[in-house]
């Protein structure tokens, strides 16, 4: 287990002391300590994984707090991210778009790339049976079937090959989602939340698995609105939010006002009390509005497209303490016919970085439609296997086959339905996978970071 950094060690801001005797040669010449450093904080994440194995002193320069620091002021957001289809086992990663930016980890295929195939132990076979779960801020959840009776549940970075299994829960429950900690733009632990079956009204029963005690804990959370964890949720800052449809009964409820379009659930799973905050979707005049829920900027939102009408609103309090909930429109309604675009889509998802990029399914065209919400500019994507140059300097792959699969899955829906994609997005910094203190040999890694393998 790593030591927490002190206050005196992550306030210095001057670590050449520590360094003095670190330098590099040609000939008679040497590089000072914090040049050195300065060139090193330029170099993708890949490089500096590698230069961690040079030597001791190495390894010390590069996960020194001042260097952290330095290389998040260089490279604020990581450009590494997919857009990720939940699909299970007979499909197990199925990714719609993926970005591999070439400023901070300069991959040279996209993340689902790194699950396929899956390993979790680096000395046995590869597992055949198994999908994607949810993933948090790097990490991802896998789910794998050896037997109809016996599965196995890791959570781990599949680009440093780091893999945390999982223990079975008590009792049987389904996976819903996973939250992680974040400090000092580091993942400190993470969380695996399964609902359990036979709900019961107004309670959410749930058994959570937290990296920091390596033990399950069983939580019963109130909410007015019932909750069965059938759908995908997404993932903000610990918490979770569901979309989950209006199951209540008349009889049962006082003042009872009835929402076809159901509600949005969330808790924090790092908070200390057990009450959920509800807040109901935006309702439209017409049931066939084409819907997803999705996160951008550290926000949620939710795009609603009807009659070529566009609107994206986003969550947010409506009072210092956050406890109650509300939905903003974050710009004006866009009329997709009269800027030139009549086409019949379905929202997607958003940019996580940009909240002016949208992503939308074309159903005339059977392909990813990219939005610029400033520019109103919108742009049809029809090759599946090609890459091409993204804005940031890096690369993008949008996946037609796999999408249309999903997508044809919604060809009859109507509003009682909510795209949900989940965002795989790899931070700018790459640290050990959180683990139990407990079980120190549940971490699987390839020689820890040193090691980062990239195809």
């Amino acid at each position: 287990m790593k030591r927490r950094l002190t206050e005196s060690e992550e306030d210095n801001p001057n670590p050449s002391k520590k360094l003095s005797k670190i330098s590099m040669e040609k000939g008679r010449k040497r590089i000072p300590a914090e040049i050195l450093m300065e060139i090193l904080a330029r170099l993708p994440m890949k490089a500096i994984a590698r230069f961690k194995s040079v030597s001791k002193k190495w390894n010390s320069v590069t996960e020194s707090p001042y260097f952290i620091r330095r290389y998040f002021s260089l490279h604020p957001n990581s450009s590494t991210w997919s857009l990720m289809f939940l699909t299970k086992l007979y499909h197990p990663i199925t990714e719609a778009i993926g970005f591999h930016g070439r400023d901070t980890w300069d991959l040279p295929k996209s993340l689902a790339s790194y699950v396929l195939p899956f390993q979790p132990y680096p000395n046995l076979p590869t597992v055949n049976n198994y999908y994607y779960v949810a993933s948090s801020n790097g990490l991802i959840w896998i789910e794998v079937y050896l037997t109809h009776h016996n599965r196995r549940s890791f959570v781990g970075n599949p680009v440093s090959k780091q893999w945390v299994e999982i223990p079975q829960p008590p009792n049987k429950c389904a996976a819903t989602g996973l939250v992680t900690r974040v400090e000092n733009g580091l993942v400190t632990s993470f969380k695996v939340v399964r609902t359990c079956s036979n709900q019961t009204r107004n309670v959410w029963r749930v058994y959570v698995y937290s990296s920091e005690t390596g033990l399950w804990s069983f939580k019963r959370l109130l909410s007015f609105c019932p909750v069965d964890g059938a759908n995908p949720p997404v993932n903000i800052d610990g918490k979770l939010y569901l979309w989950e449809k209006d199951s209540r009964e008349e009889d049962l409820m006082e003042n009872f006002i009835p929402k076809e379009f159901g509600f949005l659930v969330g808790y924090d799973f790092y908070g200390d009390d057990n009450q959920c905050q509800v807040v109901p979707l935006p309702i439209p005049d017409n049931k066939y509005v084409r819907r997803c829920l999705t996160t951008s900027r550290g926000d949620v939102m939710y795009v609603e497209i009807l009659y070529r009408r566009l609107k994206v609103w986003r969550l947010s309090s409506n009072n210092p303490e956050g406890s109650e909930l509300l939905w903003e429109l974050s710009r004006e309604e866009i009329n997709l016919a009269s800027i030139g675009f009549d086409v019949f889509c379905f929202p997607l998802a958003m940019n996580p970085f940009d909240d002016d990029i949208i992503y939308l399914w074309s159903r005339e065209h059977d392909c990813v439609v990219t939005g610029n919400l400033q520019t109103l500019e919108f742009v049809l994507h029809q090759e599946s296997e090609n890459w091409s140059s993204a804005s940031n300097g890096g690369c993008c792959r949008f996946n037609k086959l796999d999408s249309k699969r999903y997508m044809d899955g919604f060809r009859n829906e109507t509003s009682t339905s909510v795209v949900i994609l989940s965002q795989f997005v790899l931070p700018p910094w790459m640290d050990l996978v959180p683990r139990p203190p407990n079980i120190l040999n549940s971490l699987l890694a390839s020689d820890m970071l040193s090691q980062v393998q990239v195809a």
